[in-house]
């Protein structure tokens, strides 16, 4: 994987390592959300695609 985050184009979002970690879409503003493995609501979003993935891997350090 290029990215330490990666927003895939089947949806899945995986680590760079291939963890996967959840799946990612556009609301209706086109601005790119996650939502987590195991969740069925959204838990992050930005509308900026380079910022979701910061944010996603503030998220897994976290451990949340």
């Amino acid at each position: 994987m290029q990215y330490r985050i990666n927003l895939q184009e089947d949806g899945s979002v995986v680590t760079q390592d291939g963890e996967y970690l959840g799946t990612w879409d556009t609301d209706e503003n086109d601005h790119p959300r996650f939502t987590p493995d195991g969740h069925t609501e959204p838990l992050l979003f930005h509308p900026f695609r380079y910022r979701l993935c910061e944010m996603i891997e503030e998220w897994m350090k976290g451990g949340d």
